[in-house]
């Protein structure tokens, strides 16, 4: 599954979904050219352990409920799904441009509720780092650790992710208590969760990271290309 590779469109229910389905294609097509070039980019940037990232969040989470993996309102009709590596410098680029839109337009209006699938497949840092956010969604603060994680993040499977730079972002989150969160993240219960969005991974044919569904009531979850996650939830709003 490499990273930055971008997701065909699955079918959706709607009239007018085969000439959507043929736009969305051809602008995936050439997004995943422009990704794959972001992700090198980033690469060689990070060749050296990381940039430090910036110390302040993209994004505020404050005054939004979360449930584990969830953000937003559970009584949203509209629920977008991300399938991300902690390490993916796509993913990366996808919390910092996109993320900050669909949580102050969509999410934090009670429009759309988000959920985040972590996925492991790029190394052991990928690992270690899914099992504190994972953890960190035990204290419903998932958000708030993967946001600031994708700021810190450092070159593939290098070690960045150590003990001290957890410690040091977590114990910058309101609300999360940095001992019960190393105390769980190898505990019974993360390794449940993680495995469980890996089987979900598989049932819904991930090709890589980010990749971005949107599911609209209880009909099939769809695929879209990530930069075209406003028009998309547009158009599944207005129904």
């Amino acid at each position: 599954m490499p990273a930055g590779r971008l997701p065909v469109m699955a079918s959706r229910p709607r009239s007018d979904q085969v000439s959507r389905r043929s736009l969305f294609i051809a602008i995936a097509a050439a997004a995943f050219i422009a990704g794959a070039l972001v992700a090198v980019a980033l690469l060689a940037r990070d060749d050296d352990g990381g940039s430090g990232g910036s110390p302040t969040p993209v994004v505020e989470f404050d005054g939004i409920p979360q449930q584990g993996a969830l953000l937003g309102s559970t009584d949203a009709t509209v629920r977008v799904v991300e399938y991300a590596d902690l390490q993916c410098p796509a993913c990366a680029q996808y919390a910092e441009n996109v993320l900050p839109i669909l949580v102050n337009d969509y999410v934090r209006p009670g429009r759309v509720v988000a959920e985040f699938r972590g996925l492991r497949f790029l190394g052991p840092d990928s690992d270690k780092a899914l099992r504190f956010v994972i953890a960190a969604g035990l204290q419903n603060r998932l958000w708030n650790l993967q946001e600031a994680l994708y700021r810190r993040q450092g070159a593939e499977n290098s070690g960045w992710v150590t003990d001290d730079l957890v410690r040091e972002l977590a114990g910058g989150i309101s609300g999360l208590d940095v001992d019960r969160l190393f105390a769980d993240r190898d505990g019974d219960t993360v390794t449940e969760l993680i495995e469980e969005d890996e089987a979900q991974a598989m049932a819904d044919e991930v090709p890589g990271t980010p990749t971005v569904l949107v599911q609209i009531g209880d009909d099939e979850p769809y695929a879209i290309d990530p930069s075209l996650l406003g028009p998309a939830l547009d158009d599944a709003l207005a129904g």
